[in-house]
């Protein structure tokens, strides 16, 4: 009898305990679940903050191209700037130079002693009208006519 109760009892403790099994199972596949979709809740807004984050360096390099393309320009005409100034400054130096060299010769000049005919003109007298002119001219030697 005992073979007989055990041999009954059999299939249905089995069952019992595949039930028991899968319920258990079940339940451990619901938790496993549940963490998945906590993960993969959590990635997306991972993923989310990752994209705005993208987006918002994308909007910086763009920014920075803007500000690179600006700055070069800017360089550029600095450049050129600085061509045209230092151009300018040459010719300022040539002239200065040319001005140097012109007050060494007008310095040697000046230490010379005077040509005749400029000592000559510093001896005549003082000139007041057309009367004192008349007269200096007439006491000089007077010049040889076309008729002689």
């Amino acid at each position: 009898m005992q073979n007989l109760l055990k041999s009954k009892l059999l299939p249905w403790s089995l069952l019992l305990v595949c039930l028991l099994l899968n319920c258990v199972q079940n339940q451990l596949l619901s938790t496993k679940n549940k963490q998945l979709q906590t993960s993969n809740l959590q990635l997306q807004n991972d993923k989310q903050k990752l994209i705005e984050i993208i987006d918002d360096k994308n909007n910086e390099l763009i920014e920075l191209s803007y500000q690179y393309r600006a700055n070069e320009q800017k360089l550029i005409e600095q450049k050129n700037q600085l061509h045209a100034v230092d151009t300018l400054n040459r010719q300022y130096q040539q002239q200065l130079e040319l001005l140097i060299n012109e007050n060494k010769q007008l310095r040697i000049w000046s230490n010379t002693d005077l040509p005749d005919v400029i000592k000559w003109l510093y001896t005549r007298p003082e000139i007041k009208g057309s009367e004192d002119y008349q007269n200096w001219m007439s006491s000089r030697n007077a010049l040889l006519s076309s008729h002689e």
